[in-house]
């Protein structure tokens, strides 16, 4: 592989192409070659591996992940960041660089196109991003909000000499972009990839909440959402000092193992599309937004039904209403997520939600849109 750029270089290199890392998108380049190499120990990786990267930066892990993997898929949706890792990473003969936004139009799911080509990759080791070539750049399409410039038609540049490399694995490691960790972690659960393993650089706190227990203190609805799909551990705490720009926080790496799903013994590899897990995730969207207060009070607040109504809802399912919501096993939350009383009304508080978040993001955009003619510069 080509040599990793020193931060020194790299800095030039970046001034070179006009760009530098950016805060809405989470760029914090690691900068530390030992770890880098440490990371790709950590996972596990051989020639038998296709990897999925999400966040390709500079190419610094990308390139140790080549040299270990029989195929990388690398995703990157900041288009100077693309540029640059294309060139460094010229000459290296498995990787496939994807300029596009990693999650879907609405920030749910992983891209579309994205999930069917590797599905279809580990089904018969055809890779149909490759079909996509130069197709795309960066969107102006009619379904993006004023003022998105996320990616979301696929660029495609392959450094493959011919087919792709025929692997029996995939794995997911990456240095996520702190913006969306949470969101890519959950999503690239739920999409149905058969990933064998998962091992990311997130923030701290992040990993923390994600690799809760139930009934642990940071137990809550990311840990939940994991919980369904995989088990998960800290691998190392990481100091904030490795990365460029520094971060005002520690970061972790965090390895996930994913598992037949715990409700339905492995028997529907789709469960994050299945109407029960839909039902359990909107549940638990609107009962942990009051985490401090009971879970009957919590439930009450958030469906606007009396306090003795939502307790009564608790008890048929077998949980305590006296309990915080953190406090509820999952078991209790899925009975309570398909209760015939409980489910339309969280559908409704679900949209209603929804409808306020999507006017939010609207403003955002619309704002963003003002600086860049204002100041002919992204916020």
């Amino acid at each position: 592989m080509p040599e990793p750029l020193k931060l020194a270089e790299l800095k030039l290199r970046m001034q070179a192409y006009g760009i530098r890392p950016k805060k809405k998108f989470g760029q914090n380049i690691l900068c530390d070659f030992n770890l880098l190499k440490a990371i790709v120990a950590d996972a596990e990786i051989d020639e038998g591996d296709c990897v999925l990267e999400i966040g390709t930066g500079a190419g610094s892990l990308t390139g140790y992940l080549c040299d270990a993997a029989g195929l990388v898929v690398s995703v990157e949706v900041d288009p100077g960041m693309f540029e640059l890792s294309r060139d460094v990473l010229a000459g290296v003969g498995n990787l496939v660089q994807v300029h596009v936004d990693a999650l879907n139009q609405q920030g749910r799911g992983l891209n579309d196109e994205l999930v069917a080509s590797l599905a279809e990759y580990m089904r018969t080791g055809e890779l149909p991003l490759l079909d996509v070539g130069t197709r795309g750049s960066v969107s102006s399409d009619s379904t993006s909000s004023p003022g998105d410039t996320r990616q979301r038609v696929p660029t495609v540049h392959s450094h493959l000499s011919g087919n792709p490399p025929r692997c029996g694995r995939l794995k997911l490691v990456a240095n996520l972009p702190y913006s969306v960790a949470t969101a890519v972690l959950i999503a690239a659960l739920e999409s149905g990839l058969p990933f064998e393993r998962m091992l990311v650089m997130v923030q701290y706190d992040v990993a923390e909440k994600l690799a809760a227990e139930p009934g642990t203190q940071h137990w809550g609805l990311p840990s939940l959402l994991r919980w369904c799909f995989a088990d998960a551990m800290i691998k190392r705490r990481v100091p904030a000092k490795v990365f460029w720009p520094k971060p005002k926080v520690e970061s972790a790496l965090l390895e996930l193992t994913p598992h037949p799903n715990r409700f339905e013994n492995g028997d529907s590899p789709r469960w994050g599309q299945s109407p029960a897990y839909h039902k359990l995730r909107r549940l638990a969207h609107v009962l942990f937004q009051h985490r401090r207060k009971a879970a009957s009070n919590s439930l009450a607040l958030a469906l606007h039904e009396p306090n003795a109504r939502t307790s009564a809802w608790i008890q048929a399912c077998g949980g305590d209403p006296g309990l915080r919501p953190e406090q509820l096993t999952p078991e209790v939350l899925l009975q309570l997520a398909q209760h015939a009383e409980v489910e339309p009304l969280v559908r409704k508080a679900m949209q209603l939600h929804e409808d306020q978040l999507a006017e939010k993001a609207a403003k955002l955009a619309r704002r963003a849109e003002w600086k860049q003619r204002v100041y002919g510069e992204e916020e």
